[in-house]
């Protein structure tokens, strides 16, 4: 009898030795469980390439995707970046505009939900990231103010976004869609310095003889 309880003693010593070596051991990945995802490199901007090259853009969807493909591009040039990965973004936008505020709160929202940090106020080491549009006839050379005159003519947005850290550029991208006369307003202000040519008034200059 002592014997049998001597030898069950010790199965049972080397079953629990047996399981604590293995609690002990760290698992190898996909051999116990999916191995952690890492987060993602060298992401195509694909969303935004489905409207570039002249291609029509349908809001807000198309917003939100241009936004989603910005962000991406954010990602990656912060993850090369690692002296600026852990600080704040300011977003300025270029106008009051419904696209630009649109925007700015879509880009805010994806850059956000990939973990970086976008900041309310200017903060002294924030990383800037800006956005300008403009726009260009298509066809003709005409003024911006036509717009309203022709609500079917298409013109072509420039979207250029910029990102800068200590008078350095980190992204300095320039993507154009096309948009309708009528949804030109949405984009841009007809009346801001750069989208306005004012005409020239002549004036009379006396002749000095010498």
């Amino acid at each position: 009898m002592r014997c049998r309880s001597h030898t069950f003693r010790g199965l049972a010593r080397g079953l629990l030795l047996a399981v604590a070596l293995t609690a002990s051991v760290p698992a190898a990945p996909g051999l116990c469980g999916p191995a952690a995802t890492p987060p993602p490199r060298n992401v195509p901007d694909k969303p935004f390439a489905d409207t570039r090259s002249g291609r029509s853009v349908s809001e807000p969807d198309d917003w939100s995707r241009m936004a989603t493909a910005t962000a991406l591009r954010v990602y990656k040039a912060l993850d090369d970046r690692r002296d600026l990965v852990a600080l704040p973004i300011r977003i300025t936008p270029p106008n009051a505009r419904p696209f630009a505020l649109a925007y700015q709160n879509l880009l805010a929202t994806e850059l956000v939900s990939r973990g970086m940090q976008v900041t309310l106020a200017p903060e002294a080491d924030s990383v800037e990231l800006d956005f300008a549009v403009h726009a260009v006839p298509v066809g003709a050379q005409r003024p911006v103010t036509d717009a309203v005159a022709n609500p079917g003519a298409k013109w072509e947005v420039v979207l250029t976004t910029t990102m800068w850290h200590g008078n350095r550029y980190v992204i300095h991208t320039a993507d154009g869609f096309v948009v309708r006369g009528d949804e030109l307003g949405k984009y841009v202000d007809p009346d801001a310095p750069g989208h306005t040519v004012r005409p020239f008034r002549s004036r009379s200059v006396p002749m000095v003889n010498r």
